[in-house]
């Protein structure tokens, strides 16, 4: 029910009880987040003891080593088999979802990203919701948004020069209108920058549908409870709900 990883190479392994569990049994995982219901199709397990003692194994693709395999970052990648396997569980799982969500979803937005994964798992879901999938509603803030932020933020002026230096130092990498990364930028100092915006401003819809975010990973759940709070400003009277790949590795929490 996990991943073993050969060298480099991350394989899907139902029988192994590290990293994730990958078979539909344990699946999906609700979570709540700051009011926000979120679904997980596949739940990550915490390590062992002894590969949590093991520092190397433990930081492989910052703890969820099959999304990084799945987006061929820092080496990482998968096999065709491992693919398969989890394509099938996929299936039954959304099946499940489907049977916890009978109401269904009107609309379908994938979060913003460099990467596809998103996008391929809100499409699926659209299709069986038979709901409309957007994939430009929100967009990343920009380098650019970023100085504009900084200008506005109650923060003294050291503060506010190191956060400059670290901005322009992403200007340089990818320009005035290239994304903004969070990662360089002190947990302290992260609320002053939104990771994203409503990319076209266009008049409040006050129908009453249901609305589903779709995201790769959950980390904290901040990046979809942004996602929630900006697209409850176009649909007010939405109901929203979430859904990522892989779960917070977090353990779930109960309703509040």
């Amino acid at each position: 029910m996990g991943l073993i990883i050969k060298e480099l190479c991350v394989i899907v392994d139902h029988d192994c009880p590290e990293w994730l569990i990958t078979h539909p049994e344990g699946n999906p995982t609700i979570d709540y987040t700051n009011g926000l219901k979120i679904y997980a199709i596949f739940k990550r397990q915490f390590l062992s003891g002894k590969r949590r003692r093991n520092r190397k194994q433990r930081q492989l693709g910052d703890n969820c080593p099959l999304i990084y395999a799945l987006k061929k970052k820092d080496d990482l990648y998968t096999n065709i088999s491992s693919i398969k396997k989890l394509n099938d569980s996929f299936k039954v799982i959304c099946n499940k979802f489907m049977e916890l969500e009978p109401k269904g979803y009107q609309l379908i937005i994938s979060m913003p990203s460099a990467h596809n994964i998103s996008h391929i798992i809100a499409k699926r879901l659209a299709k069986k919701f038979n709901a409309t999938h957007l994939t430009d509603i929100l967009r990343k803030i920009t380098v650019d948004n970023a100085f504009q932020l900084l200008d506005r933020a109650d923060v003294n002026i050291e503060e506010t020069k190191s956060l400059s230096f670290k901005i322009k130092l992403q200007a340089k990498e990818v320009g005035l209108k290239g994304g903004f990364s969070l990662k360089s930028i002190p947990t302290e100092f992260r609320n002053i920058f939104p990771p994203f915006v409503l990319s076209t401003q266009s008049s409040s819809n006050t129908e009453k549908i249901r609305i589903l975010l779709v995201d790769d990973l959950m980390a904290t759940g901040t990046t979809l409870t942004t996602a929630r709070d900006i697209i409850a400003q176009q649909y007010p009277n939405a109901i929203i709900h979430a859904i990522c790949l892989f779960s917070s590795i977090r353990r779930q929490n109960k309703k509040t």
